[in-house]
């Protein structure tokens, strides 16, 4: 419910909004102490009371006519002037997700409508679609003034396995790879660059000299095109300075505005996944990102430098994951070493033989 705010005349206002015929409608109502005989604490009470008798009065009942389907179309109608084309066509295909509630009042909507509907999903989905269809129910009940709190359960979110190709897998990816694609796998494997940041990548973001790349920008999908964007996909720039003969390796051009690679971040994907393929490996294009922070890691670099080479943000739960995995070759050495010295130390049973 909407709280009494104090105005510098020394009178309490609160502003409250509600739906009515498809429209918002906001109202104030101010209340000063001298109408309460001086009393401060009653003038707020009596503000705040007065905005919510309007709210829920009778004449305008019909306002809570609304449906769960209408809420969730006012929600994503009014949001089409912020919202990329993609997300608003995502936002559309989740509407028949909520078909068995789609004709529940927006008033008389609770807990015991929704919880169902996310235990069939249990079945069939993960946590996080299930959440992602969530979080365009619950903001669009909020824009129709819907006040309730929900206690809803999610299920567990299963625990992502983050793995990082084994050297060696990389090293026969990289050695084998056609001479158009051998650049952007080593921007991935060496400078952990995503596909969208690669496909974003100018001439102008190239210092050859410097041996540096400044990335900073994105190719996204917008409804049925790739568009550019100025900035990553978390928000996070950074320049990465490279050795020279992967600098070397990539394609120069005149004009400073010209597409490094001038390919999407889906045609990347697929010709590395036709590559790929016909070595016989399964990890896809973003393992080589993981590969990137990992050996780092193995290096013993500190988080902090593998942060700011690979743009997460500080703290990143995901680079946590690929922090702790090491490489499957550093594992293999340590089993080793670990298995020599039991068989050196501690194997009483050989020296009874």
């Amino acid at each position: 419910m909407a709280t009494a705010r104090l105005l510098p005349s020394g009178a309490y206002q609160t502003r409250i909004t509600k739906v009515i015929n498809g429209k918002k409608v906001t109202k104030c109502f101010t209340v000063h102490p001298k109408d309460c005989k001086g009393n401060a604490r009653a003038a707020k009470d009596q503000s705040e009371l007065l905005a919510r008798q309007w709210r829920l009065s009778a004449e305008d009942a019909h306002t809570y006519g609304l449906t769960v389907k209408d809420a969730i179309e006012m929600y994503i109608k009014d949001r089409s002037k912020v919202l990329s084309k993609s997300t608003l066509s995502g936002y559309k295909d989740l509407i028949p997700f909520f078909d068995p509630i789609k004709d529940i009042y927006v008033s008389e909507i609770k807990t015991s409508d929704i919880q169902p509907l996310i235990n069939e999903w249990s079945i069939s989905v993960s946590a996080k679609t299930i959440k992602n269809r969530i979080s365009l129910l619950l903001p669009a009940l909020d824009y129709a003034e819907c006040d309730k709190k929900f206690r809803l359960r999610y299920p567990k979110s299963q625990p992502t396995e983050i793995h990082s190709p084994d050297l060696e897998d990389v090293q026969m990816l990289l050695s084998n790879a056609p001479e158009s694609l051998k650049p952007i796998l080593y921007l991935a494997a060496v400078g952990g660059i995503r596909r969208g940041e690669l496909a974003g990548l100018k001439e102008k973001d190239i210092s050859r000299d410097m041996r540096t790349i400044y990335v900073h920008a994105d190719i996204v999908r917008d409804g049925n095109k790739w568009t550019y964007k100025p900035f990553t996909k978390n928000g996070q720039s950074g320049t990465i300075t490279l050795p020279k003969f992967i600098i070397d390796m990539l394609p120069i051009h005149d004009d400073p505005e010209a597409y490094v690679f001038g390919l999407n971040p889906s045609q990347i994907s697929g010709r590395y996944n036709r590559y790929r393929r016909r070595l016989g490996f399964t990890f896809n294009f973003h393992s080589l990102r993981h590969f990137a922070a990992s050996f780092r890691s193995d290096l013993g670099i500190p988080r902090k430098y593998i942060e700011e080479v690979g743009r997460w943000e500080s703290g990143s739960q995901i680079l946590t994951k690929v922090y702790d995995n090491t490489l499957d070759s550093s594992r293999k050495k340590y089993t080793q070493i670990t298995n020599r010295y039991v068989e050196d130390n501690l194997n009483f049973e050989r020296r009874k033989a």
